[in-house]
């Protein structure tokens, strides 16, 4: 029980630290609830795969081969440059009276999964943070699959009560709220996916 204590602190400290799930689901909360629920949705879809690969060890085997780590950090660096770029120019689209919902800020549910699915840190998250708290022995096998499910339920309940706070906040029913959660947003994740492909490159080099 201490153990599993310890591992949801970990997990809570990594759900707080800011970075692109937490940016997407924030931003789609402004435009509804149902599209925050929908982004949320594949997010939490997203760490499920993360949870099955982990399960099958599939992800130590990927952090095994520097060649795929690679492969997944330029994925996951051009998923956020694209999805930056598309919520800077939602920014700039948008109007006082309107809020922005350009074509590529559609579809909720795929942008959350893609980018959990192509995210290092949740991949870094169950090959680095996970195997801690697993142990060797016998249950170690049940112990994985019980951490991968607290994982999967912990970020539901996350999100959840994320997206109660921007509906508390009142911040979907305001554009102008929307419009700077966008640039920031977008800014952010521009930053991110550009430190993430320069590291990896120069990694490389």
């Amino acid at each position: 029980m201490e153990s599993w204590l310890a591992f949801v602190a970990a997990l809570v400290v990594a759900l707080a630290v800011p970075g692109p799930d937490l940016v997407l689901v924030v931003q789609s909360s402004t435009r509804g609830v149902r599209e925050g629920v929908s982004t949320a949705a594949g997010v939490v879809t997203g760490l499920t795969v993360h949870a099955v690969l982990a399960v099958v060890g599939a992800t130590a085997l990927v952090m095994s081969v520097p060649s795929a780590l690679s492969v997944v950090r330029l994925l996951g660096a051009a998923v956020l440059l694209w999805m930056g770029a598309s919520m800077l120019r939602s920014s700039a689209e948008a109007t006082a009276t309107a809020s922005a919902s350009g074509p590529a800020l559609h579809g909720g549910y795929a942008r959350g999964l893609v980018t959990n699915v192509t995210n290092p840190k949740a991949l870094l998250f169950f090959a680095a943070i996970l195997p801690q708290f697993i142990g060797i022995g016998e249950g170690a096998g049940l112990r994985t699959v019980a951490l991968c499910a607290t994982v999967v339920v912990g970020s539901e309940l996350w999100w959840s009560g994320t997206i109660a706070l921007v509906h508390l906040l009142g911040l979907q029913r305001s554009p102008a709220a929307d419009r700077v959660i966008s640039l920031v947003g977008g800014a952010s994740l521009l930053l991110i996916g550009a430190g993430l492909l320069a590291s990896t490159v120069l990694d490389r080099i």
